[in-house]
């Protein structure tokens, strides 16, 4: 029986244009109605996540949101900290050094949850537009004593392609590298991920893995859905996401959430 789904959001739950359909509403609403605690999984900050959670009602004292792809988990109606992970100034110096090496853009988010760049750029923008924070542009070079949650490279599709594949590779071993979208390459703590994060909510509510269901399409879902008792992958998921999933529901055009919560929680046939 699965006790704990985690979603993800973009490309997930979402639509394209980030809405959501009536029928994912409808299969979290039961799910939930039935025993099923639903997790929202994602890369965002927690403020970019809590409209998605009130609208869907995951707003009380038995309610979890992962975000910052696992570096920090909240009990949502208790405003709890379940758990927090995070870098320092030395990882941020140095994530930030590589991105000027492929004249590339950088931003962090701050352990306090503010979103920091060197300089304005578009993609940053679009993480400012899609979360409805504000930037704080400072000198990367000059930082007083911090933490953070994470740290990104920014840039097209392209560049971050070509920067994913010939950056310092020692980063992949120091660091939790994940692709969580076309345009943002994102570090954090080796100790972090979706797939850590659900292992260590379900061990807080003492629930076994197996008892466990996950929901994404991106790399940054990879670690989440292979972890999972019931990994489930979106149809338009990353190639290597699909080949990891146990099952691969319709694409977020066609409420593949609903289509996987109905098979495999609910106990609905088509």
């Amino acid at each position: 029986m699965i006790k704990i789904c985690t979603i993800d959001l973009d490309g997930t739950l979402f639509d394209a244009k980030k809405n959501i359909s009536e029928a994912n509403i409808q299969a979290i609403l039961a799910a939930k109605a039935a025993g099923c605690k639903m997790v929202i999984a994602s890369g965002r900050p927690f403020i970019g996540v809590k409209p998605v959670l009130e609208k869907l009602g995951l707003t009380g004292p038995d309610d979890y949101v992962i975000c910052y792809n696992g570096a920090k988990i909240l009990n949502v109606g208790l405003n709890k900290e379940i758990y927090m992970c995070t870098l320092n100034d030395k990882d941020l110096t140095a994530i930030y050094e590589q991105s000027q090496l492929f004249n590339s853009y950088c931003h962090a988010f701050t352990a306090d949850e503010r979103l920091i760049c060197a300089k304005p750029n578009p993609y940053t923008d679009v993480e400012v537009k899609i979360n409805k924070v504000n930037a704080e542009y400072v000198d990367f070079n000059t930082l007083t004593p911090n933490l953070y949650l994470k740290v990104m490279i920014v840039d097209d599709k392209d560049k971050l392609n070509h920067i994913e594949a010939n950056i310092d590779h020692n980063f992949f071993n120091k660091y939790s590298v994940v692709r969580s979208s076309n345009i943002f390459l994102e570090f954090l703590n080796k100790d972090t991920d979706k797939g850590l994060a659900l292992t260590r909510l379900a061990e807080y509510l003492n629930i076994p893995l197996n008892d466990t269901m996950a929901i994404g399409d991106a790399g940054n879902d990879f670690n989440m859905i292979v972890k999972a008792g019931v990994g489930v992958a979106m149809q338009n998921a990353f190639d290597y996401v699909k080949k990891a999933a146990d099952f691969i529901t319709l694409d977020n055009e066609n409420s593949g959430v609903a289509y996987a919560i109905n098979k495999f929680i609910l106990g609905k046939t088509e």
